[in-house]
């Protein structure tokens, strides 16, 4: 199964180019923030709300390709199941002829041994499907952007030790909410490491 294993290979490839772009608009979000808080500092808060808006763009475009990369990855084991279960069938069978063989002898320690590779075989194929399963069911939210963009407003404007409530509509506090999603994006990060580390 060549072909196969060679689209294996492009689906692992493209999920990690996607990790790449996740990772690089992680740094780009970083930047924006930091221009944020300075705009901030100097009072200019229009400025601010232009790189804010960039920040959020980026950090959505980081989730987005974060999540592509998991339906990639959750493709790519699909694949691998399908490629494992070409290899279990070809030594499935060459333990059927085996077992044929040894039967006919009715040497016991041989079947042992028969059935215990046979065995092993399908242990093998359980620990992908469930890693398969286990990388099909994450998934994330997000909130709406201009609710973003004022939180992370709110969120410079404290680091900064400045306040916005002058500029900015009142009732737009939500620096709670922003920390929660924060919270969820870091969790969703290290759960995607680990899967990818059980590949």
């Amino acid at each position: 199964m060549p072909a196969m294993e060679k689209h294996l290979f492009n689906l692992k490839f493209a999920a990690k180019d996607l990790q790449r772009n996740s990772k690089k608009c992680d740094k780009e979000e970083k930047i924006e923030k930091a221009k944020v808080k300075k705009a901030i500092q100097k009072g200019n808060t229009e400025v601010a709300r232009i790189h804010a808006e960039n920040a959020i763009r980026q950090k959505n475009q980081s989730v987005n390709f974060l999540r592509m990369s998991a339906r990639v990855d959750a493709v790519a084991a699909r694949v691998q199941t399908a490629v494992t279960m070409n290899q279990v069938t070809k030594s499935m069978a060459g333990v059927v002829k085996g077992m044929d063989a040894t039967l006919k002898t009715m040497n016991l320690e041989k079947i042992s041994s028969l059935m215990d590779k046979f065995e092993h075989q399908f242990e093998t194929l359980d620990v992908q499907t469930a890693q398969m399963e286990d990388t099909m069911s994450s998934s994330t939210t997000l909130t709406t952007p201009q609710n973003q963009v004022d939180s992370l407003l709110h969120e410079m404007a404290d680091e900064a030790g400045l306040d916005l409530n002058m500029e900015l509509p009142q009732g737009q506090t939500g620096s709670v909410g922003t920390s929660v999603a924060s919270a969820e994006q870091d969790e969703l990060s290290q759960r995607l490491a680990k899967l990818r580390d059980l590949v």
